[in-house]
């Protein structure tokens, strides 16, 4: 069962990767980025919200599984830092996927009702719990793919730029909400960045498995 989980985890990946990039880049394409300053709103509020959001959803949840495939392809030759790496990773990945359904979901029924809402400087990003919860599920996401980069670097298994590529792109995409307006461009760079890592070691698992 394992070893079945460990070969489908190598599409899981890919698959991962492809639709955390359709995401990221539809919602630069389809969203009104360009009318962004002091409100999430304008976004929130577009048609193309939700179905947007529904692909990042569905990466984030593939990614997880992809991720819990990857440790297990490198279980052998991960020490200590490749297990505290990958637990924080999953709990990082948990939790902001957590937020981002919270996005999808519940954030246009906010807008609709009272958009200042979503203002920068407003109730909710003003909250003392908000943007706590968000920097700190940030800190542990990034945190974890940076030591699970790093232990696949130093394993051997899988491509180690890939598991750099990973190190990297993750706290990019993970905190440059902290950005507010200005997100747009680390987290473009992280999202293609960690994406292209994925499908690396993706395609890299499937190579393994098949011999």
């Amino acid at each position: 069962m394992t070893t079945i989980f460990v070969q489908l985890s190598g599409f899981i990946n890919i698959f991962s990767g492809l639709l955390m990039l359709a995401f990221w880049y539809l919602y630069a394409i389809l969203l009104p980025y360009r009318q962004l300053s002091n409100t999430l709103s304008i976004l929130v509020l577009d048609r193309h919200w939700t179905l947007v959001n529904v692909l990042g959803v569905s990466g984030s949840m593939l990614g997880i599984l992809g991720l819990t495939g990857s440790f297990f392809v490198q279980l052998a030759k991960f020490g200590r830092l490749g297990l505290i790496g990958f637990l924080c990773a999953f709990l990082g990945a948990t939790l902001l996927l957590g937020a981002l359904l919270w996005d999808t979901i519940i954030w246009p029924i906010l807008a609709q009702h009272d958009s200042t809402l979503l203002d920068f400087q407003g109730p909710i990003y003003s909250s003392k719990t908000f943007v706590p919860f968000f920097v700190s599920a940030g800190l542990v996401y990034s945190l974890g793919f940076i030591l699970f980069g790093i232990a696949t670097a130093q394993a051997g298994v899988l491509p180690g730029w890939g598991g750099i590529m990973l190190a990297i792109g993750a706290p990019l995409f993970g905190l440059g909400a902290l950005f507010g307006s200005y997100q747009v461009i680390p987290r473009t760079i992280g999202v293609t960045v960690f994406s292209i890592g994925l499908i690396w070691i993706g395609y890299s698992i499937l190579k393994i498995t098949d011999m």
